[in-house]
């Protein structure tokens, strides 16, 4: 879970869930009806931060360790609160 509050927006409270390993059948199933997703590709956790923004970057990244420590985080901006995150 991840606090993002802002002036401009107003306050969200984002989510990131693990949605499993999805294998060949499953990726064959896929289908995007209304045009909004174009295309799907799997990356290495290492290559998060070429591939987004920062602040998506980093909820990513908190997420995956997350992940790798059977652990559920709470962050504020992509950060631990009081870690001097930037927006």
């Amino acid at each position: 879970m991840d606090w993002a509050p802002s002036d401009a927006e107003g306050d969200k409270i984002l989510y990131l869930f693990d949605g499993g390993v999805l294998d060949q059948a499953a990726l064959d199933r896929m289908v995007f009806k209304d045009g909004e997703i174009r295309a799907v590709a799997f990356h290495p956790a290492s290559e998060i931060a070429e591939l987004t923004i920062p602040r998506l970057a980093r909820r990513i990244e908190q997420a995956v360790q997350a992940r790798q420590r059977g652990k559920t985080v709470y962050l504020e901006h992509g950060a631990f609160p009081g870690a001097g995150s930037a927006q």
